[in-house]
């Protein structure tokens, strides 16, 4: 067990120290590329030089607000596929089944087209759409003791019910509609540090929390006789650890709009990395922090790509994770 151990932590190490270098590697990129392209050298001087230059303004105020939204993001979206997949004992649970994704987007979608709200209150407005989405989902499954399956199928029904509603506002909009269809591919174009100023205090409690909470983690993933054996008040730790997990995931959408497959995916990156050495279920001290920094990498490099060809993040995310959940399937089925 030792040597088990000992190879896991080398594994989890060595794979931290990729995710890190993969989304140091990808922000760097991100800050130089651009209508004014600007070397590596540039860039770590404009980073240290706190003059008001040119380089410095484009790389600190208009390139770094962006890089830095990007790594939260995905510091969020994959410790919230990982509290999912592990609440809902479901492999294929992600943040979106809650419903958390589209409440959020229907506040934003209610408050640009109809309510006709200023651009700064549509952030808070997306989180605390999200939140109630998440909420809801969780009463309505209340009465089955939040059984995994009734709270997915809950979440799932949830989230029908406000994508119809989005739909039901974009084609009844006259004009202002093109401009969040882009928004709601997924987008970190233009953002500020306005909005990582309301990601951060949301996404670094959250995830605080989630690494707190992983010995009861590995608990909830244990059969129910087992659970029932030890004590553990399933219910009340499914609806806190829930209750983490939608309100990482409704900051993210408030700020960058739906991303897809970084929730899902990201989580089985690390246990697919660490399969050998764990032996059995992976525990959760480790899959917990390596979920949010694959999901921090994933969602850096996707968005150095997304700038290089000029499309939405969340596009490219969908297109990259459809062909990545094939082969990650293949290849457990195969282990299998």
């Amino acid at each position: 067990m030792e040597l088990d151990n000992r190879e896991l932590s080398c594994r989890a190490t060595a794979l931290a120290l990729f995710c890190l270098l993969l989304a140091a590697a990808a922000t760097l990129i991100s800050l130089a590329w651009g209508e004014r392209w600007l070397a590596p050298q540039q860039v770590l001087q404009a980073l240290r030089d706190s003059g008001d230059g040119v380089d410095g303004f484009v790389v600190r105020q208009l390139r770094l607000p962006r890089a830095v939204t990007a790594v939260l993001v995905g510091a969020a979206l994959g410790m919230a596929g990982t509290l999912v997949q592990s609440i809902t004992r479901n492999p294929l649970g992600t943040p979106d089944l809650m419903g958390v994704s589209a409440g959020a987007s229907f506040a934003i979608v209610l408050g640009y087209l109809v309510l006709g709200l200023p651009p700064a209150t549509l952030l808070p407005l997306g989180t605390a759409g999200g939140f109630a989405a998440g909420l809801l989902t969780f009463a309505v499954a209340w009465q089955t003791r939040l059984n995994p399956t009734y709270l997915l199928l809950a979440g799932m029904s949830i989230a029908l019910f406000f994508f119809a509603a989005i739909t039901l506002l974009l084609v009844t909009a006259d004009t202002g509609a093109n401009g969040i269809y882009y928004w709601l591919t997924g987008s970190l174009m233009n953002r500020t540090w306005d909005h990582v100023h309301q990601l951060y205090p949301l996404v670094v409690p959250g995830l605080v929390l989630g690494m707190a909470f992983a010995r009861v983690l590995d608990l909830l993933t244990l059969d129910e006789l087992t659970t029932a054996a030890v004590g553990l008040p399933v219910q009340r730790w499914r609806l806190v650890l829930g209750l983490v997990a939608v309100v990482l995931t409704a900051a993210t959408v408030a700020v960058a709009g739906p991303i897809g497959f970084v929730g899902l995916v990201a989580p089985h990156l690390v246990r697919l990395a660490l399969r050998r050495s764990a032996g059995g279920a992976l525990p959760h001290r480790w899959l917990l922090p390596l979920s949010a920094l694959t999901g921090a990498a994933l969602v850096a490099l996707a968005d150095c790509v997304a700038r290089l060809v000029g499309v939405p993040v969340g596009i490219l995310c969908v297109l990259l994770g459809g062909p990545l959940l094939v082969l990650l399937v293949r290849r457990q089925g195969g282990a299998g």
